[in-house]
């Protein structure tokens, strides 16, 4: 075979790879990292301040165009777990999407989100809850979906319906004054079911919490409890 022929023929063939590699389509989309954690928790009520991410693309270098829904699909003041995007594009439209969840938490749920025993002293001397020994009376405080370190306790006093909140701060707790209607159970002629007005304060304790709380019947009902002392401890 002819020298000259098989030099040419290595030309074409180093010469038809070159340009086909040259040619090769980019359909690789860019890299994006997160900054900080994937799974990032926040304050229920926090101000929100975008964590962001960077990318960086194989031909392109670093791209600086990134769009995220961070701002938009978060609800600071609804607990709860949200799913958030950031895409990049490189200069062909590869696109690359990549996502961070956020929790959204009330600060005061680790702690007292819990069932509970429950004792009371008042003027009428030391009550134990019906709900330690009975499971549909149980005592349970769950976490506000909507403010930040207000929890609610479903009854107090032992008394159906009787859902009270309290607000936390540190190892404080304060029951503002408030009124629940249609309290208890019976009939609402001679008072079993009424409207009852709570006010009182509190501790965090090493298992639960501790009360001392005021609570009155409302007209046409009537009837008072001043200065209970309660203890709640985790079940």
């Amino acid at each position: 075979m002819n020298k000259n022929f098989l030099t040419i023929a290595t030309a074409l063939f180093i010469g038809g790879s070159l340009l086909l590699t040259s040619c090769k389509k980019d359909e690789t989309g860019p890299v994006i990292t997160l900054t900080g954690d994937s799974v990032q928790t926040i304050s229920l009520n926090a101000s929100l301040t975008d964590p962001g991410a960077t990318a960086d693309d194989e031909k392109d270098g670093a791209i600086t165009a990134i769009t995220s829904d961070y701002l938009t699909m978060v609800n600071k003041d609804s607990a709860g777990t949200y799913t958030v995007s950031y895409t990049a594009a490189d200069s062909k439209d590869n696109s690359t999407t990549k996502t961070r969840s956020v929790i959204v938490k009330n600060d005061a749920e680790a702690f007292f989100a819990s069932s509970y025993n429950a004792n009371e002293t008042d003027a009428l001397g030391p009550y134990t809850y019906s709900g330690n020994s009975d499971a549909s009376k149980v005592v349970t405080v769950t976490a506000s979906k909507s403010k930040n370190n207000r929890v609610w306790i479903n009854r107090l006093g032992d008394f159906a319906n009787n859902k009270i909140y309290m607000d936390i701060t540190s190892t404080t707790i304060d029951i503002p004054q408030q009124t629940v209607s249609n309290v208890g159970t019976g009939t609402a002629a001679n008072c079993e079911i009424h409207n009852r007005k709570t006010s009182g304060t509190g501790s965090k304790t090493a298992t639960g919490f501790t009360l001392t709380y005021s609570d009155e019947k409302l007209a046409p009902c009537n009837g008072n409890r001043a200065n209970v002392a309660a203890t709640f401890t985790k079940k």
